[in-house]
């Protein structure tokens, strides 16, 4: 957990600073990483560039406090970083699609860019930190907890977990003839690993006959999207979204090798 309380702390050193210039190489000292990498993970986890990041959330809240004070637009514009008017409202009409005064006379509704959360980016508002402390108190904890994919094409199987479900992952060994003999792949990008943010919730790749069968059951939240998205690339070996009595939404993926992938998302 400490390398996901070092990056709040750098998100927090952000919201803390947000009205004065800010040094990337300075924010990156209060995760105690070097500024390439703190970006390169920042750019992952935030799906934004640091800079995007920044830009964003002093235009929010700028916003916000234009439409809850009767401050002065201009000295607003001047507090979060604009030097001219002209460069806040043109900012603010590319974020909100509205001009500032506009926005402000109709007492439009304006949407909000949040403060980034590292806990519920990654855990999605599930773990509570009181969880976390008696979770580390009991000593020990799986690592990774993932199944077993046996394919005679490893290299094909992984191209098709690439394109097809949008997956990562590659070969992790090849033999002295060049032939993988190991891989894995997995539903975000691999610094996530590297970094210890996230524990390895993937599939293990291993040369053998491919299961006919069902090989794996994963819970997703967004299974219409990836319904969708499956579709939309060209895989028409998917099955239909099915209520389950126990209360789960479930489709099932017939993978390159004639594997079953079950996917199921609860309500909770």
């Amino acid at each position: 957990m400490s390398e996901i309380k070092q990056l709040q702390k750098a998100v927090d050193y952000i919201e803390t600073n947000i009205t004065t210039e800010l040094d990337y190489t300075e924010i990156a000292k209060q995760a105690c990483m070097s500024t390439f990498h703190f970006q390169r993970l920042f750019s992952i986890l935030c799906g934004h560039t640091i800079g995007e990041y920044i830009r964003n959330r002093r235009l929010s809240l700028a916003a916000m406090e234009m439409m809850s004070t009767e401050k002065n637009i201009i000295e607003i514009a001047l507090r979060y970083g604009y030097d001219t008017p002209e460069g806040f409202t043109r900012a603010f009409h590319r974020y909100f699609g509205i001009t500032p005064s506009a926005a402000r006379d109709r007492k439009i509704v304006l949407p909000s860019f949040e403060k980034l959360s590292v806990q519920k980016t990654l855990f999605g508002g599930m773990v509570e930190m009181d969880d976390m402390t008696s979770f580390s108190k009991r000593g020990y904890y799986v690592k990774e907890n993932a199944p077993v994919y046996f394919t005679n094409d490893m290299d094909l199987t992984c191209k098709w977990f690439r394109d097809v479900l949008g997956w990562y992952g590659d070969i992790c060994g090849r033999d002295e003839k060049d032939n993988p003999i190991y891989g894995c792949v997995f539903d975000y990008p691999g610094e996530l690993i590297v970094a210890n943010l996230t524990p390895f919730r993937g599939i293990h790749l291993f040369n053998g006959e491919p299961g006919k069968g069902v090989v794996a059951f994963i819970n997703i939240q967004g299974i219409d999207t990836f319904h969708k998205f499956v579709r939309d690339n060209g895989w028409n070996q998917i099955s239909e979204i099915y209520e389950q009595p126990w209360g789960a939404k479930e489709c099932c993926v017939t993978t390159i090798d004639g594997s079953i992938i079950r996917f199921f998302e609860t309500s909770v």
